[in-house]
């Protein structure tokens, strides 16, 4: 952030009473890092923590499984007290002992389990993410255990037609975390809700990348196996789509409802062969809600992805395509218009 951002933004909540003079001004005095800083820090950690677990934990570990638990156990436990710990080296050392510790656990386990080691290594990696989820760290650690919750979920559901059920509800999670944000943004598990958001946010992209096309890839037949997933998910995402817009349109009049509710409807049916540009397109927006920039950035690189695979997708001479993503640009200018003007006429109420 700019200081002058910083600084307009620390004098309106001190205007407002939420925060102090003295913790202002303590936050004034703090200068973040270089970028190149964190960097360094962050690969001497790594390489740290490689060397350790190297030469210690894999040597005790071989041909143990009690040694191979009481290994990442106590990983675990020394990520958890350098988590808490100020400092970059530190920080990136614990989350590096944090993920050898999670890995060995669910080796062990999937050591224990058998037949079964796949579903068996996938469920405790989803308990073992959960409840260091919770722990005090970076915002880079939660993330990660996020995914790794979602990742444990995905692969105990299995590589059928409900994965991409699984993919909605990832994506409905997280458009309604960022468009409720300011409920939970003071909230004491703050820090978690947004990692959970961002994981979901991540995982709801990904996701129709798997299920919904052939990337050479066993897993991207999702849709021989279950024909209802050939409706399912586009309706789901045309659906999420229509939702979010109708949230961020709600208490204005009928006619802007309305106009909107059809826009969305025709974009959704001119992208029900890119779920996934749809589910994107619905990210984008409540992420533009939360005024999360780096998170916008980062989703119209992926719209963009999902708007090649559209074009790709579709079984038309290269004529009918051009004309319909020339189609679909005028709904989009045309949304883009209707917006202005309803910004315009209520600058002017």
């Amino acid at each position: 952030m700019r200081e002058s951002w910083k600084q307009a933004l620390l004098e309106n909540l001190r205007q407002r009473g939420i925060v102090d003079e003295a913790a202002a001004a303590a936050v004034m005095q703090q200068s973040p890092a270089p970028w190149f800083v964190h960097l360094f820090a962050g690969l001497a950690a790594w390489l740290a923590a490689l060397m350790l677990i190297l030469s210690s934990a894999l040597a005790l570990a071989h041909d143990s499984l009690f040694g191979a638990i009481l290994i990442g156990a106590m990983l675990l436990g020394l990520a958890v007290w350098l988590l808490r710990q100020p400092g970059i080296f530190l920080a990136q050392m614990g989350l590096a002992l944090s993920l050898a510790g999670q890995g060995m656990l669910v080796y062990a386990v999937g050591e224990l389990s058998g037949s079964d080691e796949l579903r068996s290594c996938a469920l405790s990696g989803a308990l073992v993410a959960l409840g260091m989820l919770w722990v005090p760290a970076p915002a880079l650690h939660r993330v990660l255990c996020a995914l790794g919750v979602f990742a444990g979920v995905a692969v105990l559901i299995g590589f059928n037609g409900w994965l991409s059920l699984y993919g909605l509800l990832l994506a409905g999670l997280a458009l309604l975390l960022w468009l409720r944000r300011g409920a939970w943004a003071g909230a004491p598990q703050a820090l978690v809700w947004r990692a959970v958001a961002a994981a979901a946010t991540l995982a709801a992209m990904a996701l129709p990348l798997i299920a919904r096309r052939d990337w050479t890839l066993p897993l991207g037949r999702l849709a021989d196996e279950a024909a209802w997933v050939l409706w399912l998910y586009p309706l789901g995402a045309a659906t999420l789509l229509l939702g979010v817009a109708l949230w961020l349109v709600r208490g204005q009049s009928l006619a802007r409802v309305a106009s909107v509710g059809i826009a969305c409807l025709v974009v959704g049916a001119l992208g029900w062969a890119a779920p996934g540009l749809l589910v994107t397109g619905a990210l984008w927006l409540a992420l533009f809600r939360a005024c999360e920039r780096l998170w916008c950035a980062l989703v119209g690189l992926v719209v963009t992805l999902y708007l090649g695979d559209l074009y790709y997708s579709l079984h038309l001479s290269l004529l009918h395509k051009s004309m319909v993503l020339m189609l679909s640009g005028v709904v989009l200018l045309l949304l883009r218009w209707l917006v202005l003007r309803f910004w315009e006429a209520d600058n002017e109420s």
